[in-house]
């Protein structure tokens, strides 16, 4: 697939979002006509074929999200219906027949329109977060994993207290794909209030971290990009102002505390490293001092050197003795050298060790945080319905009220910059 494509899904209105499976090779959309429909790619002709219609929801089907495939082919979708349906796939039917996809028992717990869905990563049990108008984040798992025939909620986030309605907006919620890090922790936003919150699931219950901001609109999408191996986190937020905003996060407290870097794939403090040992090359005045208090001795030694030469000449012979006694004197000075230079060494080992002690300590104390690293302003100023992270975290790909679908990258100085925008009208 090196060129561009244009899909007929033939959707009779709006189409709200599409979702591509964890490979890559099936492709799920979904619309204002209550219909899902599901497309698989055929390596032979590079064409995208229609697998499955399905008349979903009562309402608009306003979200998908894929299961990872070790649960097998599990699709989620959400409506303003207020419900949430669970799709599993029967291999044994044939495509195209509505009977492909079953339906399992619709989730019903919302008060008001679901606006966002998402699995939880594949290194936990399989499980899904519903993001509702009605202020709440559920957690669902399936009683029996095999059938998955009944999913029950397992917890809850009381994301605006005292409750919320469709006219406060939608809320998005998005979790953290690395296994690495402290595991199970989701960000939450949107709705009145205009914020930003993380939570991990600690105990079967949801525990407040961090909140990153507030804002002066609504956050319509939130996404917690793929860590690969950095030392801190990246979350994306688009809002209704036209911006978007990009944080960086720290759940351990101990990173929390190492020096920025405006690279993302430097880890936080290797520059100090190197600077250490920059400093360990440089001449230290401690070893100055006790190098100055070996010449001292090396001094004593070479007068009484001279003393000695002078009775060797009276007596007429001692040339092997004052060879003898310049060499004592080498020894001696590069002995106080190597003393003085390991003594300074250690004192700046002990020095190093009680700031890096004390930055820990620092950062224990404060516990998880965040700072804001950029600020997208996108022109025109229209409202960012939906913002993504690649695989790697380093692309961010947004799509707004105009039309346009916008790639970001971030240049070597750390400053983000459009690289590609793809119109509606032109595709």
């Amino acid at each position: 697939m090196d060129q561009d494509q244009s899909i007929p899904v033939n959707h009779d209105d709006f189409i709200h979002d599409i979702a591509y499976n964890f490979y890559g090779t099936r492709l799920a959309t979904c619309g204002s006509d209550r219909c899902i429909k599901i497309w698989d790619w055929n390596r032979q002709t590079g064409l995208w074929i229609l697998n499955e219609s399905i008349s979903a929801h009562d309402s608009s089907v306003v979200r998908l999200s894929w299961a990872h495939p070790e649960f097998g082919q599990v699709l989620a979708s959400c409506s303003l219906d207020c419900t949430v349906r669970i799709w599993v796939e029967q291999e044994t039917n044939l495509k195209n027949s509505g009977t492909r996809w079953r339906g399992l028992t619709p989730l019903t717990d919302s008060k008001a329109a679901v606006h966002s869905i998402a699995f939880a990563p594949e290194y936990t049990s399989l499980s899904i977060a519903t993001a509702s108008s009605d202020g709440k984040v559920r957690l669902y798992s399936p009683t029996d994993s095999v059938r998955l025939e009944n999913w029950t909620v397992n917890c809850f986030i009381d994301f605006v207290p005292g409750g919320a309605t469709d006219a406060d907006g939608p809320l998005s919620v998005s979790w953290c794909k690395s296994r690495f890090s402290s595991p199970h922790m989701l960000v939450v936003g949107g709705s009145r209030h205009k914020n930003v919150k993380i939570f991990q699931l600690l105990n079967n219950a949801f525990v407040e971290l961090a909140e990153l901001a507030q804002y002066d609109s609504h956050v319509l999408d939130v996404d917690w990009a793929p860590t690969m191996g950095r030392s801190y986190h990246l979350i994306a937020t688009a809002c209704a102002d036209g911006h978007i905003r990009i944080y960086k996060f720290w759940s351990d407290p101990e990173l929390a505390g190492t020096r920025l870097t405006g690279s993302l794939f430097v880890r936080d403090g290797d520059d100090d490293d190197d600077g250490d040992e920059e400093a360990r090359d440089q001449p230290r005045d401690d070893a100055s001092d006790d190098d100055s208090i070996s010449d001292d001795s090396i001094s004593d030694d070479d007068d009484d050197d001279d003393s000695d030469d002078s009775d060797a000449s009276v007596s007429g012979g001692g040339g092997g003795d004052e060879g003898d006694a310049e060499s004592e004197g080498s020894d001696a000075a590069a002995t106080g050298s190597v003393f003085g230079g390991t003594a300074g060494q250690k004192r700046r080992t002990r020095a190093t060790a009680a700031a890096a002690a004390a930055a820990a300590a620092a950062a224990t104390a404060a516990g998880p945080r965040s700072e804001l690293v950029s600020d997208i302003s996108v022109q025109p100023s229209v409202p960012i319905r939906r913002i993504r992270w690649n695989s790697t975290g380093t692309l961010l790909v947004s799509s707004s009220d105009d039309g346009v679908v916008r790639m970001w990258r971030m240049t070597p100085s750390g400053t983000w910059r459009e690289m590609a925008a793809v119109s509606a009208e032109s595709a």
